[in-house]
């Protein structure tokens, strides 16, 4: 039985391999010449344009309007930010109308459950992550930015060179670079049986 197996392998494997062509003993014919010139195309007439007698536009059209500001707000004075964008402290230093240390100070602790003693931040203003909040949804640039967390390291990289914390954050862990948040070590979500 294994002679027979071993047999019909090797005639499978001799069947499967490919074969050289056959040589033939007649010379192949070289290919035919190409014609010396292609025949030259026939000529299309080309139409007249047609008579028109709609009236040509003026010459000189008046210039349209510059487009008005579709949300009436002025670009404030000042340090601006783009809406909607997340922005490290130092990029905001960096800024052409820099921010001051006083505005991110006022702006951290006017946040909303920010962690803040006696109008000084909980946690180093420099390794802070704000975003910018505009009044209108098709605002493009504001004045007003809130904390968004206290960071241990603030973050611009790229790709998208938006500002991020090195680490997550967690709200009311200002010594440990936590940013906001009223609430001690309670983390949202930590009691099943509660909000807190």
């Amino acid at each position: 039985m294994k002679l027979q197996l071993s047999l019909l392998g090797l005639v499978v494997l001799a069947l499967a391999k490919p074969q050289d062509p056959p040589v033939s003993s007649t010379p192949t014919e070289p290919p035919a010449e190409p014609p010396t010139e292609p025949p030259a195309p026939v000529p299309v007439p080309i139409p007249s344009p047609p008579t028109s007698t709609v009236p040509a536009p003026p010459a000189d059209p008046a210039p349209a309007p510059p487009p008005a500001d579709p949300t009436g707000a002025p670009i404030p004075d000042g340090p601006i930010c783009e809406c909607g964008y997340t922005y490290c402290a130092a990029v905001l230093k960096a800024m052409a109308k820099p921010w001051s240390d006083g505005q991110l100070s006022t702006a951290y602790c006017e946040t909303p459950n920010a962690v803040c003693k006696d109008q000084s931040p909980g946690s180093n203003v420099d390794n802070a992550l704000f975003i910018c909040l505009c009044a209108e949804p098709d605002q493009k640039v504001g004045d007003h930015i809130e904390l968004l967390c206290g960071c241990d390291a603030c973050l611009n990289v790229g790709p998208d060179f938006r500002g991020r914390c090195k680490s997550p954050c967690r709200a009311g862990h200002a010594a440990k670079g936590g940013g906001g948040g009223k609430g001690g070590d309670r983390v949202r979500g930590s009691n099943p049986m509660r909000f807190w």
